[in-house]
């Protein structure tokens, strides 16, 4: 039901998300988001030595990697439940087909396009300076708070602004075949559009950087989970790098399951949780994804 609250197990796991997803039950969590290596050949770099392996660069072979993990989520997902993946221009067209074979093309939402400032400059095309992030539905019935992530109208939009009567402020055009007015009050904002230019990668200076390569910022996740979710509600990150998607669901109500394969994501993501004021131990999970998740991780306290 939505908008009902349910007791929150929060976990930070370290291992292959594999057989992770393998023992998560099917219909456990509300939202899930991911945002795997993006098959650019390289190792990506962060500072103080955080770091991690992006290699397969082969679509075929990274599709055949990443298939099973997506159909575990979907089978864990709630029948109102959604999942998103993050992905660039090298893998996000053999993606999708694997995705509308899974879901059914039905069940595909949308195609946000995360577009960005930052990034190199093209010499033999255009600048590169967008993700592209993959919105596919459990089932038709799936959950949706449009009111929770109203962002401003522009200022210099197509339509007129005025104010009505009573004095508030709306933007309006005319039909012109019918000649009906529509008004759109100001204050109220209006809901995103697949196109998302208002959010900004990290920039080196950023407050809530880590240090940990190819971070999101919270803004963007923040989007997503408001959007799909309510208090009470569970999400699932099995990528979750420097715990961002965590964090934003700690810092909503939401319980959270994130899992990486690096232990350095799993510190950072440590870090970030305990700063925020959620007091998680990570654990570490043996190869064959036993229920118990094997025993609690240390606490870092490295940089």
């Amino acid at each position: 039901m939505v908008g009902c609250r349910r007791a929150m197990l929060n976990r930070l796991l370290l291992g292959d998300n594999l057989p992770i997803l393998e023992n998560t039950p099917d219909g456990s969590v509300d939202l899930v988001y991911v945002d795997p290596p993006f098959g650019t050949g390289t190792t990506q770099r962060g500072r103080a030595a955080l770091a991690y392996r992006d290699d397969r660069t082969n679509p075929d072979d990274f599709v055949a990697w990443l298939a099973p993990r997506l159909a575990h989520c979907r089978r864990t997902l709630r029948d109102h439940g959604s999942l998103f993946v993050h992905l660039d221009y090298r893998a996000v067209h053999y993606v999708k087909v694997a995705l509308d074979r899974l879901f059914g093309r039905q069940r595909f939402v949308n195609e946000i396009v995360w577009a960005y400032s930052v990034g190199g400059k093209g010499r033999r095309g255009f600048g590169r300076k967008h993700d592209t992030i993959l919105w596919y539905a459990r089932t038709r019935d799936y959950a949706f708070f449009p009111d929770a992530v109203r962002v401003p109208r522009k200022p210099n939009s197509h339509m007129r602004t005025a104010r009505t009567p009573d004095g508030q402020l709306v933007q309006e055009k005319t039909d012109r075949r019918t000649g009906k007015v529509y008004r759109y009050p100001v204050a109220r904002g209006k809901l995103p559009d697949d196109v998302w230019t208002d959010i900004e990668t990290l920039n080196r200076g950023a407050a809530e950087r880590t240090g940990y390569p190819t971070q999101k910022p919270e803004r963007l996740i923040e989007r997503i989970v408001l959007a799909t979710t309510v208090p009470g509600w569970t999400v699932a990150d099995w990528f979750c790098g420097s715990g961002t998607t965590a964090v934003v669901a700690y810092r909503h109500g939401r319980g959270f399951v994130a899992a990486d394969v690096n232990p350095d994501a799993i510190a950072t993501a440590t870090r970030r949780l305990a700063a925020a004021g959620c007091d998680v131990r990570a654990h570490h999970v043996r190869a064959d994804g036993s229920a118990d998740y094997g025993a609690p991780m240390p606490r870092s306290s490295s940089a």
